[in-house]
């Protein structure tokens, strides 16, 4: 008798629980479109704006004429060739015309050389102090590495050929 109570129990468990079971249905999701611009010749595209140098004024370039290259003037100076050029001819008192070129420069440290023509030159190194440009160094002799390392804080990239 108990065969026979067990068994419609267990089939009816059976259906009942076999209700619980969700379905699963197979369904086809709507794709998504995305719209895509496509640029015409009056869309204006950010960075396509370059000026009759090729700065690009909408990453802050500009034009100057001093360092004949596009600068951001947070990054550097644009006047600062000319006010280092003062320093180095006071400090060194030259009287003889010579061209300086800067090769690295941030806010407030530069590095570069001094060419006199046939006559040879040099290299400097400038530290922008109290707001006004200082020369740490002019010439083509040894400097002192270690105090200039320790006393400020050029760039690795700026004591390459000084202090190799």
């Amino acid at each position: 008798m108990n065969k026979k109570i067990i068994f419609p129990i267990i089939l009816s468990c059976t259906l009942i629980l076999s209700g619980c079971v969700p379905k699963t249905e197979t369904v086809n999701p709507i794709p998504t479109l995305v719209p895509t611009v496509v640029p015409s010749p009056t869309t204006v595209l950010v960075g396509n704006d370059k000026d009759e140098h090729g700065c690009i004024g909408s990453a802050g370039y500009s034009w100057c004429q001093d360092k004949n290259k596009c600068i951001r003037i947070w990054e550097e100076d644009c006047g600062s060739a000319a006010a280092i050029k003062s320093a180095i001819i006071k400090k060194d008192n030259i009287k003889s015309e010579f061209t300086l070129t800067i090769s690295h420069e941030n806010a407030t440290y530069a590095s570069g050389q001094i060419s006199f023509g046939s006559e040879g030159g040099g290299m400097f190194l400038a530290a922008k102090i109290n707001d006004q440009w200082q020369i740490v160094y002019s010439g083509n002799g040894s400097i002192d590495c270690k105090t200039i390392k320790a006393k400020y804080e050029f760039t690795a990239e700026m004591l390459k050929n000084f202090c190799d």
